[in-house]
C-alpha cells in the first residue's frame, strides 16, 4: 500500500491534512472527526474542557484548545471563541504578573498568544504579552520559563520555551496582528539562530543530543520540544533549507524509511480519548511528510511511490 493510500484510510483530520499539505488539493473536514470527538467533551455552561483552563494536563482547556487549532477547527467556532476568551482572562491579568513575586511562566504566555491569534481576537491585552515576551529574551536568542524564578533564575535560554514563543510569534504574524511586528522579525532571527547552532537537538557544549526525546516524534506535543516539532515550525515559516537541518533531517528519513512513523513517547498525564490505536503513527507520519516534501522533494517523491506492507 502506497503510504497516501495509508494516510487516507486514517480519521477525515489526517485525510484533510495530508490533501491540504502533502498533495495540496481543497479538502474540508467540516469540524468532523477527531475535532467532533473534542467538542462533545466541552462544558458549554462553564465553557471549559476538563474542569480547567491549565490543568489538569492534558484534558484542560489550554491542550485541547492547542490539539483543536493544529487540526484546524474553524477558528470562529463558538466553542473555540468561548473556551480561548476564558483562558485568556485566566491567565493573563495584572499585565502579566499572576504569582506576588513572578509574572506568568514563558511557555503559557506563548501558547497563549498562538490560541488567541488563530482565534483572531483583538484585546489590548495582547500588547502586553508581546512586551513581556519580547522584554524578555536571553543573550543568546531564546527564552526560558526560569528567567525570574527565584532563587533558581536561569540566564540561559531554554529549546522548549523558545519553540514555543517562535511558534506563537508565527501565529501572531499570520493572523494579521501588527503591534510591534518589526521588534518580533528581529528578535525571531535571534532565537531561530538559537534553535540552528544546536543543530535542532544537540549541546554547544558537547555536540550530543541534549536528551533522547529530542530525536522522537510525539503527537500530541503538548509543550514539549522535539527537533521534528521545530523542523515543523521552520516549513510554516518558509524557512529556507540550513545545512544544521541535515543531521535531525537524516534521522528523520531513516524512521520514515519503513513507511511510517511510530506514535512516540505518551507523555503522562489525562486524555479525552485515544488518538491512535496501535503502534503506527499517522499524526506523525503526515508530519514527517510535510517536512521532507519541503525541504528534500525528491526524498519525499521516492517514499511516496513505495509499497509498504502495512
Amino acid at each position: 500500500m502506497l503510504i497516501i493510500d495509508w494516510l487516507f484510510k486514517g480519521d477525515i483530520i489526517i485525510q484533510y491534512l495530508t490533501n491540504v499539505y502533502l498533495l495540496e488539493k481543497p479538502f474540508d473536514h467540516h469540524n468532523e472527526g477527531y475535532i467532533s470527538k473534542y467538542l462533545k467533551f466541552y462544558d458549554q455552561k462553564n465553557h471549559v474542557w476538563g474542569d480547567g483552563i491549565y490543568s489538569p494536563k492534558w484534558i484542560s482547556s489550554t491542550y485541547t484548545l492547542l490539539e483543536l487549532k493544529y487540526m484546524e477547527i474553524q477558528y470562529d467556532h463558538r466553542f473555540y471563541q468561548q473556551a480561548t476568551r476564558k483562558v485568556f482572562n485566566g491567565l493573563w491579568f495584572n499585565k502579566g504578573k499572576v504569582y506576588r513575586n513572578r509574572k506568568q511562566d514563558m511557555c503559557m504566555s506563548a501558547m497563549l498568544l498562538s490560541l488567541i491569534s488563530y482565534g483572531r481576537i483583538q484585546d489590548d491585552r495582547i500588547s502586553e504579552i508581546i512586551d513581556y515576551i519580547l522584554d524578555h529574551q536571553m543573550s543568546d536568542g531564546g527564552w526560558n520559563c526560569r528567567w525570574d524564578a527565584i532563587p533558581n533564575r536561569s540566564i540561559v535560554g531554554s529549546v522548549h520555551t523558545t519553540l514555543s514563543v517562535l511558534e506563537a510569534f508565527s501565529d501572531y504574524e499570520k493572523y494579521g496582528y501588527k503591534y510591534r511586528l518589526d521588534d518580533i522579525k528581529k528578535q525571531v532571527l535571534k532565537a531561530q539562530e538559537y534553535l540552528l547552532k544546536r543543530d535542532l537537538f544537540k549541546s554547544l557544549k558537547t555536540k550530543k543530543m541534549i536528551h533522547k526525546d529530542m530525536i522522537g516524534f510525539h503527537y500530541p506535543t503538548r509543550w514539549k520540544y522535539d527537533c521534528f516539532r521545530a523542523l515543523e515550525y521552520f516549513v510554516d515559516v518558509k524557512h529556507m533549507y540550513d545545512s544544521r537541518m541535515k543531521d535531525a533531517l537524516d534521522i528523520l528519513k531513516e524512521q520514515l524509511s519503513k513507511g511510517y512513523i511510530h506514535k512516540g513517547k505518551a507523555y503522562s498525564g489525562k486524555v479525552h480519548f485515544i488518538l491512535e490505536k496501535g503502534s503506527k503513527g499517522r499524526f506523525n507520519t503526515y508530519r514527517a511528510l510535510r517536512i521532507l516534501k519541503y525541504y528534500d522533494f525528491k526524498a519525499y517523491q521516492n517514499i511516496i511511490q513505495i509499497e509498504y506492507p502495512y
